[in-house]
């Protein structure tokens, strides 16, 4: 990659306070996070920034097809938005850290999760 360039990395607020239903799935993503740091320390210095977006419950068409249709009901209902997100939401993050503007932001990960408390 050329310098300039950047990497955004998707994980989940999983990585922070994790489902214990769902570890294969948690563990993914904290790794990812970890990943994200490691690999934006290796690479900052040639010029490539790497960030990582972890989104809280957003609607896809995953969460369509994977879901009791039972549960679909309160989706979101743990954000302080008392809802699911929608793609579009999160579109203009990814934007701004792919863009020239986002040229400063290196090695951060950003929560996505409708104001859903995260510890620090």
């Amino acid at each position: 990659m050329r310098p300039g360039s950047a990497i955004i990395n998707v994980a989940s607020v999983e990585t922070f306070e994790p489902d214990p239903h769902a570890l294969a799935y948690s563990t993914s993503k904290g790794a990812i996070v970890t990943f994200t740091k490691s690999l934006g320390g290796e690479v900052i210095g040639k010029g490539i920034r790497v960030n990582v977006i972890c989104p809280g419950p957003f609607w896809t068409p995953l969460t369509t097809v994977s879901m009791d249709p039972k549960l679909t009901a309160n989706y979101g209902h743990q954000t302080q938005m008392k809802r699911p997100g929608q793609p579009r939401e999160a579109a203009p993050l990814f934007v701004l850290l792919a863009s020239d503007d986002g040229s400063f932001i290196a090695n951060e990960v950003f929560v996505i999760a409708g104001g859903m408390p995260m510890p620090s």
